[in-house]
């Protein structure tokens, strides 16, 4: 055993700055490695399983050292990479590399919080090794089964109990609840199988089949069974489950558990897989591209050699994912790891099926719908070297913005899909990381290349393209020579004059979804608000229903017949009158998916409608239904929400309907005329993908409208040269960097001094470049009112210098004793 004194810089899951160290006892020194998990006590009564970020022999002078209680790993669970990645997002998205690592790990490797206390299964009662505080603990255990540390704490009338529940555990008299219930556990399942020699010899199981016939005709019957589903003494054997085997069987329990006995069968533990994975067959051919393609795929390859990173700027239909799927083969074959980047969750059921094709069980899904077990099974999947079962290793993940933090070793391309798309921006809680960016800085770390897709780039990637950053690869012509589909406008407001609107929809689209329907094809219709009604508003007084805890009106939900708040699910029953005036007529305004599907199945009886937005998604197979429904034709139309937008891909649909394209355009955001013309585009492309050119129509109060007009003409380089042309005389992305920063406070008056103030420090070091303080349209949220400082600095500034400025104005502000409970967020980069 190695007796040198070990230290350890612990990282833990707390939004506290830097690591914490502590010591190693001599007994563990041999066990203990970087990244793997451990328990350590932090403060009076919380233990925390923390990450090993670095061993050394240096003691802290400042403070006394405590132990770690114990090693949860046989080996590392997080590698030096990621924890490189992990500083790089703290120090760049200016959060804790705490928050980091509680984002990182699935919540089932974590233990934390106040720790609670059981009796060990197996203590065998004997008091005498027992003192009279740990006798006291033991005895309170006997009557309640369960005690937090702070009742150990009042039971013994002792401030530090742990050091005394340490030696508890040591004596194995008592173990942490974490340890029974929170830590991930493998799946186990029952399996059965012929007991000893029987399993070779087909004789002895012939005698054991002639005893049971003449006097335990049901047990033969079980066994009978038994060796039909095994197909024992063939080539074609296979394992059998209890489940399996006992499954309609009468009196199958009793009846196996006497075959046990006799010695005949015996059961033994497996692990299994929680993920249901429905895996494809492996198509055995090879990914054909056309000559397109094909130039495009050699361009991207010969970009490489250059760049790192790629934009492949490819119109919707082109066939981006079949030049992805030959980029992912070519890197598998030379053992490295592909991580596939997509925006939604509702994308990858699509794409998983492509890619099961060809690479079978080696390819994996990660996400926020699986559950926390799920998650962990797949992070071991993806952690190189874990042998701990026989489970296909993934060599490549598909999966949303989370899945940057899986465990990669040896990472050779990370795809990002729809790189334009604003849910890569992780919102709340920190650390509030950009994913594309991100994941190119995570690809860098590992040598790896970088393609960033889109059929409507970001401004800022384009950008890059277009400043030598980024190499650019262009596909111009969908595929299989399928002309773009038709776009075609609705002056509504002309509509409307003229008597030509039924409710929402015009006559037109109207006309053209039963042209569609009657021709047996299928229609999107895109509404980018969900619920019923936007509003509903007093006829008389124009009073609205308000929120009690947010400053935004309630929005009415026709199935559960309430109004409820987008944005903290507040929800109340519609009134019969107006508070304020007592008229009773209140009517609804404004219009989402729910009243759209509504109104449809009005006017076209007969005809099946789905609707795909928050609402309908939130089971973790939703989006998997409706998707697969569709393109299996059980659905005439699918109204949805931006759901619909992003890269979804179904032969049939000949008709794409956008309802009203003006509230999109009208948002008050730097971004809104960029972001309208990617959603209106991408909706757009979801039309006529296959067997005939489909058709767009857009209905908008103002068709000459730019955006509209860029759409229509199909020209990204117009809408680009416009807004670029904007962000440099107006000093925004990407010519300079916006830091925002948001201020919380429960009382509006403390949060106006505060924000003032802290505009004030700031303005020392970073002058004219501050604007604000402002409140933001939304101003008060979950009962805390909200107010927003803007720090605009440029791109050539000192990035680490302007950091370090805000950190020490932060710090100086929140030393501030009437400030103290105000709540700084910081959001480098916002979308």
């Amino acid at each position: 055993m190695d007796r040198r004194t070990f230290f350890v810089d612990v990282l833990l899951p707390i939004p506290l700055p830097g690591v914490f160290t502590y010591r190693v006892p001599y007994d563990l020194n041999d066990s203990i490695a970087p990244g793997m998990r451990v328990v350590v006590q932090f403060g009076q009564k919380k233990i925390y399983t923390g990450l090993v970020k670095r061993i050394h022999e240096v003691p802290p002078v400042a403070h006394q050292i405590k132990y770690i209680l114990s090693i949860l790993d046989l080996a590392p669970i997080v590698n030096e990479k990621q924890l490189a990645f992990w500083d790089w997002i703290a120090e760049y998205y200016l959060c804790y590399p705490g928050e980091v690592m509680n984002a990182a790990l699935p919540s089932a490797l974590k233990l934390a919080s106040e720790t609670k206390i059981v009796l060990a299964p197996d203590f065998d009662r004997d008091y005498t090794q027992l003192n009279d505080r740990e006798f006291l603990i033991v005895e309170a255990l006997e009557l309640q089964k369960v005690i937090t540390i702070t009742d150990a704490s009042r039971i013994v009338d002792m401030a530090k109990v742990i050091p005394l529940i340490k030696t508890l555990i040591e004596k194995g008299v008592v173990l942490t609840q974490e340890e029974l219930t929170e830590r991930y556990r493998p799946k186990l399942v029952t399996y059965i199988r012929l007991k000893g020699e029987l399993h070779e010899n087909e004789e002895l199981l012939g005698e054991e089949f002639n005893k049971l016939s003449s006097r335990a005709f049901k047990q033969l019957e079980l066994l009978i069974r038994f060796v039909s589903l095994s197909r024992c003494f063939t080539t074609l054997e296979r394992e059998v489950t209890r489940e399996e085997l006992l499954k309609d069987f009468k009196n199958g329990i009793a009846l196996l558990k006497a075959l046990l006995e006799k010695g005949i069968l015996e059961t033994y533990k497996k692990e299994v897989s929680r993920l249901h994975e429905a895996v494809a067959e492996m198509s055995a051919t090879q990914i054909e591209l056309t000559d397109i393609q094909q130039t495009a795929l050699d361009e991207i390859k010969d970009a490489f050699t250059a760049k790192d990173t790629v934009l492949l700027h490819g119109i919707t239909g082109s066939g981006k994912t079949e030049i992805y799927t030959r980029l992912i083969e070519e890197t598998i074959s030379q053992g490295k790891q592909v991580l596939y980047l997509l925006p939604e969750i509702a994308l990858t059921s699509q794409i998983i099926t492509r890619l099961r094709k060809y690479f079978g069980p080696k390819v994996g899904i990660y996400h926020s719908k699986y559950n926390e077990q799920e998650r962990v099974e797949i992070w071991n999947r993806v952690l190189i070297g874990n042998f701990q079962n026989d489970f296909q290793q993934y060599s490549v993940v598909l999966g949303a913005r989370s899945a940057l933090f899986l465990p990669f070793e040896n990472l050779g391309l990370i795809i990002i899909d729809e790189e334009h798309d604003s849910s890569y921006k992780q919102m709340d809680p920190a650390p509030r990381y950009h994913a594309r960016d991100a994941a190119i800085m995570l690809a860098h770390m590992h040598g790896a290349q970088t393609l960033l897709g889109s059929a409507t780039p970001s401004i800022e990637s384009f950008y890059n393209t277009r400043e030598g950053k980024y190499a650019l690869v262009e596909l111009t012509k969908r595929y299989g020579g399928m002309l773009l589909p038709e776009v075609q406008c609705v002056n509504i407001k002309e509509a409307t004059k003229r008597k030509e609107m039924a409710s929402h929809f015009s006559n037109y689209l109207i006309e053209n979804i039963k042209l569609a329907i009657q021709n047996k094809e299928q229609v999107i219709l895109f509404q980018n608000r969900r619920g019923f009604s936007l509003r509903i508003e007093c006829d008389s007084c124009n009073w609205m229903p308000q929120c009690v805890n947010c400053d935004v009106t309630l929005i009415y939900h026709k199935k559960e017949n309430h109004l409820r708040c987008h944005y903290c699910g507040y929800t109340t029953r519609i009134p019969e009158k107006c508070p304020e005036c007592n008229n009773t007529s209140l009517k609804m305004k404004g219009f989402g998916t729910e009243k759209v599907e509504e109104e449809l199945q009005l006017m076209l009886p007969g005809t099946i409608i789905e609707r795909m937005d928050l609402d309908t998604t939130r089971n973790k197979s939703a989006h998997q239904r409706i998707i697969s429904d569709f393109e299996n034709k059980k659905i005439d139309i699918l109204v949805g929400t931006q759901m619909v937008t992003k890269g979804l891909d179904f032969d049939n649909v000949s008709l794409v309907g956008i309802l009203n394209a003006d509230n999109m355009i009208s948002y008050p955001d730097f971004r809104s005329f960029e972001r309208s013309f990617q959603l209106i585009a991408q909706v757009s492309g979801r039309a006529g993908r296959r067997n005939k050119r489909g058709k767009v129509i857009i209905q908008t109060h103002n068709p000459e409208h730019a955006v509209i007009q860029y759409v229509m003409a199909n020209d990204y380089d117009a809408m680009y040269n416009s807004q670029i042309l904007e962000r440099r005389n107006f000093k925004y992305p990407p010519f300079y960097r916006i830091v925002k920063l948001t201020l919380q406070h429960k009382e509006e008056d403390t949060l106006n001094k505060a924000a003032s103030e802290l505009a004030r420090i700031l303005r020392i070091s970073f002058g004219k470049r501050i604007l604000g303080p402002e409140f933001p349209s939304v101003s008060r949220v979950r009962n805390n009112y909200l107010k927003n400082i803007l720090i605009k600095f440029e791109r050539s500034s000192n990035l680490i210098v302007m950091k370090e400025k805000l950190r020490n104005s932060c710090n100086e502000f929140v030393m501030m004793s009437e400030f103290k409970q105000i709540r700084i967020i910081i959001d480098v980069d916002p979308v």
